[in-house]
C-alpha cells in the first residue's frame, strides 16, 4: 500500500495537474475571502468555507480521475489485478494519496484566517473556535467527495469520462438536501438525512456533532469498500 501512495504522490507532483488544481482553488477561496470577509468585514472564515463548498463538486473529480483510468492508459492495469497485494490496499493507498493532495490544498487556504487574525481588533479571532469546527466539516466533506468520486471512475478507463461521471454524482449529492426539503415526508427526510451537505451545515455553524464525524467516516468506508469490490469483480472477468 505504501509502494501505491508513493506511486500515486510522485505523479501528481510530475505532473502540472496538482498545482493548476490548487492554483485554481486558491483563487477561488481569494475571491471569496475578499467579497465575504474583507469586503463585508466578517470575522468569520467560516463563512467563506461554506460558500467554496459547491466548488468541491467540480475539483474533486479532477483530482480522482486519473486514479483509475491511467492504469489503463500506462498498461500497468493487468499488473496490479495480478499483483499479490489485495485489492483493498490499492485502492486505500491510492485513496490516501488523493486525500493527501486534498489536504495540502485546505491547509493552504489556512493563511486567511491567519490574515483575519491579524486584521480583527487586538489581534484576536473571537470566530476561532467556529472556524476550526468548518475545516473538520470541510475536511470531511472532501474525503467523502474523493471516495464516490473513486467509486463512480471505476466504471471507466477514461479520465474524461471519470471526471464528467463524478461531477454529475456530487451535483446530485450536493442538490440532495434542497430535494429532500422540497418533496418533504418520509422519503424526502431519508434524502435530507442521507446528504453529506446537511452534516456539513452543523460544522460550519460551530457545531462539532459526533453522529455527523460517523457518518462521513462510515460514508467514506461505504463507497472505497464499493470501489473494491467493483474492481475486484473486474479481476476475476
Amino acid at each position: 500500500m505504501l509502494t501505491i501512495y508513493k506511486r500515486e504522490m510522485s505523479s501528481y507532483f510530475r505532473s502540472p495537474i496538482a498545482y493548476c488544481i490548487a492554483g485554481f482553488f486558491m483563487v477561488i477561496v481569494g475571491l471569496y475571502f475578499w467579497i465575504q470577509n474583507i469586503l463585508s468585514s466578517s470575522p468569520l472564515f467560516s463563512v467563506t468555507l461554506s460558500a467554496i463548498g459547491m466548488f468541491l463538486t467540480f475539483i474533486i473529480p479532477i483530482i480522482t480521475m486519473k486514479l483509475l483510468a491511467d492504469e489503463k492508459k500506462n498498461g500497468t492495469e493487468v499488473l496490479l489485478r495480478t499483483a499479490p497485494i489485495s485489492m483493498g490496499q490499492v485502492v486505500v493507498g491510492k485513496y490516501l494519496a488523493a486525500f493527501t493532495v486534498f489536504l495540502a490544498m485546505a491547509l493552504l487556504t489556512t493563511v486567511f484566517p491567519i490574515i483575519l487574525l491579524f486584521l480583527t481588533e487586538g489581534g484576536t479571532n473571537s470566530a476561532a473556535g467556529q472556524d476550526f469546527g468548518a475545516y473538520v466539516g470541510f475536511i470531511l466533506l472532501g474525503a467523502s467527495y474523493l471516495a464516490v468520486t473513486m467509486f463512480t471512475s471505476s466504471f471507466t478507463e477514461s479520465q474524461t469520462a471519470a471526471a464528467v461521471s463524478g461531477v454529475v454524482t456530487l451535483l446530485v449529492l450536493y442538490f440532495m438536501q434542497s430535494i429532500g426539503a422540497t418533496l418533504g415526508g418520509t422519503f424526502g427526510g431519508i434524502l435530507k438525512w442521507f446528504s453529506p451537505l446537511a452534516r456539513y451545515s452543523d460544522f460550519t455553524v460551530g457545531s462539532f456533532n459526533f453522529a455527523s464525524l460517523i457518518y462521513y467516516i462510515t460514508f467514506t468506508m461505504l463507497f472505497l469498500y464499493a470501489t473494491v469490490i467493483n474492481l475486484e469483480r473486474k479481476r476475476w472477468s
